[in-house]
């Protein structure tokens, strides 16, 4: 596999006008090539969906060197415009929850798949953020509504954000620890034993029954963290990538994800008190 190193920036410029950014981002080798990539990426994509005004229907004209646009109709630019929208439209922001769910004994992680990911692509659940919820109430609802599994509220917390230009989003990295309990009428959650499908477990351990949507997902399971720590490759985050041998069972997402790092920073935790 060629590695950031091999390629020369000439090549790297060459993939990004034919392949869409999420295709070759893995392959960026600098985090500052990779900010002005985001940047540009979620730039063309609001220039290309905002070329008229969603108040009167006018063509809109770039403003501020690029970053916002305006509608013709607008009085600031027409003397005889009526339009009553804002003097700048902006690019919108979406923005996402991503978490990294352990059990209770914190040796398992939650991860899934999504149909049309790569085999045996599995990554850690995410949702985007609904009116009225703030991100923290977001992640506790995206992990049941992908899972059925409950998180343990208190032990949510931040760990790190990513612009996620795809179109225009922004991933909020959260940790916790899912429970046993729903926490809100004393509702007791299955309890199943682990298994051949929470990979290399011991059999003994008691992890929360998953039940995902099926519309949604196409797996998700309870990994050990040994299982994860010995199947930790390159990866990719292409939906074009072709995985070969170990990694058609499992790899994870590649460098250019925050899935990656949550996922990582879980697996060493072990190492670290080794």
């Amino acid at each position: 596999m060629t590695t950031t190193n091999d390629k020369s920036q000439e090549e790297e410029v060459d993939e990004a006008n034919s392949a869409p950014l999420h295709e070759f981002g893995d392959r960026i080798s600098s985090p500052e090539d990779a900010a002005i990539y985001s940047t540009a990426n979620g730039l063309i994509e609001f220039h290309k969906s905002h070329k008229f005004c969603s108040y009167c229907g006018t063509p809109t004209l770039t403003s501020k060197a690029g970053s916002s646009r305006i509608c013709s109709n607008h009085n600031s630019i027409n003397s005889n415009g009526t339009c009553p929208s804002p003097t700048s439209i902006y690019p919108r922001i979406d923005v996402a929850s991503i978490m990294l769910i352990t059990s209770p004994c914190e040796n398992y992680a939650l991860l899934g798949r999504k149909k049309s990911w790569p085999k045996g692509r599995y990554s850690t659940l995410a949702g985007f953020l609904e009116i009225g919820e703030t991100i923290e109430q977001c992640c506790i609802r995206e992990t049941f509504e992908e899972s059925g599994v409950y998180v343990d509220r208190s032990s949510l917390r931040f760990i790190k954000s990513q612009p996620w230009p795809f179109p225009r989003s922004l991933m909020t990295g959260f940790r916790a620890r899912a429970t046993f309990d729903s926490g809100r009428d004393g509702t007791s959650h299955e309890i199943t034993r682990s298994s051949s499908n929470s990979s290399n477990s011991n059999g003994h351990d008691l992890l929360p029954t998953i039940r995902f949507d099926q519309d949604e997902m196409e797996d998700v399971r309870w990994f050990h963290r040994k299982y994860v720590a010995e199947r930790i490759t390159e990866g990719s985050t292409a939906l074009s990538y072709k995985p070969m041998g170990q990694e058609e069972e499992f790899h994870i997402p590649g460098k250019s994800s925050l899935a990656r790092y949550l996922i990582l920073q879980w697996v060493r935790e072990e190492e670290q008190s080794e």
